[in-house]
């Protein structure tokens, strides 16, 4: 789906990256194939709990950080904090990177909101994989049969 790389260019994506599958991998591929270095925001613990409530997320936040950051792919990572969850805050957690793009996948639910946000900050925000079936985090938690 991604064709050019652009010289110098910084990619951010965004996510809970809980239990770590070939969708996350392939994902995280794409994206970095639209530049020279990929940063991975991570959303807390505390954010993903009260998004999909209190069993989740399986693994600690540190956990995820760290498995990410053991991954050649991912050049950065940060933490994804507070109480917003609009897509204007993302706008404004991800303007002092001065990325040139915003990886999504393309089931994204707010694909045309956050288009707009980084347009308003002069990233581009490019869908680099489709919905990829059967490889979630929700979906390894029911076949797990964890709560």
């Amino acid at each position: 789906m991604v064709e050019e790389t652009a010289a110098n260019a910084i990619v951010v994506v965004t996510g809970v990256f809980d239990l770590l599958h070939i969708g996350h991998l392939r994902f995280l591929e794409a994206a970095r194939r639209l530049g020279d270095q990929l940063i991975v925001g991570v959303e807390s613990d505390e954010r993903v709990r009260r998004w999909k409530g209190p069993n989740r997320p399986i693994q600690t936040e540190d956990d995820r950080l760290a498995l990410l950051r053991a991954l050649r792919v991912v050049d950065d990572v940060f933490l994804i904090t507070g109480e917003r969850v609009d897509p204007a805050y993302y706008a404004d957690l991800l303007r002092p990177f001065a990325a040139r793009y915003i990886a999504v996948t393309a089931d994204d639910p707010f694909l045309e909101q956050k288009r707009d946000a980084m347009r308003a900050i002069g990233v581009e925000l490019r869908v680099v994989t489709p919905r990829i079936e059967n490889y979630s985090t929700s979906h390894l938690v029911q076949l797990l049969g964890l709560p």
